[in-house]
């Protein structure tokens, strides 16, 4: 049916055993369905669950994943995922993340809002895939015009010089919950 396609999801951190501001990502989420017009559950209830879900898995360093699916009549169902989280090898650290800037652009700021994380999320897909291809760790987008602004599954920056340089959000990244920590 048609609206199938307005689901959101919000993807959280957790580091030993609690998922990293869970408040912050909440209030996204909430931004991402009114975005859409998705309904959603109580919050509250929601944060509750996810970490209910957190304590079952028995996790304490984990990705834990909701997605929105929506309901006629009444809220969106939460359908939780939670995995461990798989952190690069040391030696990934030491020498640095590969990356790649890949021909796919993220749609235009004009077209959608790149602060609503919705569920079509091909281009974020073949993005990987491109960045496999050429043997890199990252892929990053560009907007139309051909600035950086995130990569698959982040938001970008670089450390230089203790300064912290970062495309801005008004490019088409989504508003990022570490980024908003770090400055």
């Amino acid at each position: 049916p048609e609206w199938a396609s307005n689901g959101c999801f919000e993807t959280m951190r957790a580091y030993g055993g609690r998922i990293f501001r869970l408040k912050a990502h909440l209030e996204r989420l909430r931004g991402s369905a009114a975005f859409l017009g998705t309904r959603l559950p109580d919050l509250r209830r929601l944060g509750s669950q996810l970490e209910q879900a957190l304590r079952r898995a028995g996790l304490k360093e984990a990705v834990v994943r909701v997605a929105m699916v929506p309901q006629r009549p009444g809220p969106a169902r939460p359908h939780i995922v939670v995995q461990p989280a798989h952190l690069p090898p040391e030696a990934v650290y030491r020498r640095g993340i590969r990356l790649a800037v890949i021909p796919a652009r993220k749609s235009p700021v004009s077209s959608i809002n790149p602060q609503a994380k919705y569920s079509a999320r091909l281009g974020s897909i073949l993005a990987v895939a491109d960045a496999q291809l050429r043997g890199v760790d990252e892929a990053l987008f560009m907007h139309e015009l051909g600035s950086v602004t995130e990569s698959t599954a982040s938001n970008f920056g670089i450390v230089s010089g203790g300064t912290i340089l970062t495309p801005p959000r008004w490019l088409g990244l989504l508003s990022g919950i570490t980024r908003d920590v770090l400055f």
